[in-house]
């Protein structure tokens, strides 16, 4: 892997975990309802492990982990319709469609790098 693939895919795994984050302060710091903050953080602090794994994977072998990137990618497809299904405020729908636009797309690159054997 060179050294400018392996970056970007490390950045790529960092910009997700930061989405992941994103996605779980959120509905908290925009004062959303309880339901829909506890899905939220539940499931973000399940996207937390599986971009973290995937990133830790990634510096071990040097090339991605098809689990834990299609379960990050998954997250992040539950991030941005979340909102849509608990019918919430302007702030946490930003928020966590924002983050979830950050997780899936980047970890949705990582799921095509490892399927395509490329590791960038």
């Amino acid at each position: 892997m060179s050294n400018s693939s392996s970056r970007f895919l490390k950045a790529c795994g960092l910009l997700a975990l930061a989405g992941c984050l994103g996605a779980t302060v959120t509905a908290p710091a925009a004062g959303a309802s309880a339901a829909f903050t506890g899905s939220l953080v539940a499931s973000g602090l399940l996207g937390l492990i599986f971009a973290g794994r995937n990133v830790q994977l990634l510096e071990r072998d040097g090339q991605v982990s098809l689990p834990p990137a299609v379960l990050t990618t998954i997250h992040g497809g539950w991030y941005m319709l979340a909102p849509l299904v608990y019918d919430v405020g302007f702030l946490a729908t930003l928020g966590t469609q924002l983050s979830g636009t950050l997780v899936a797309t980047f970890g949705a690159y990582a799921v095509v790098a490892g399927l395509s054997g490329h590791s960038g």
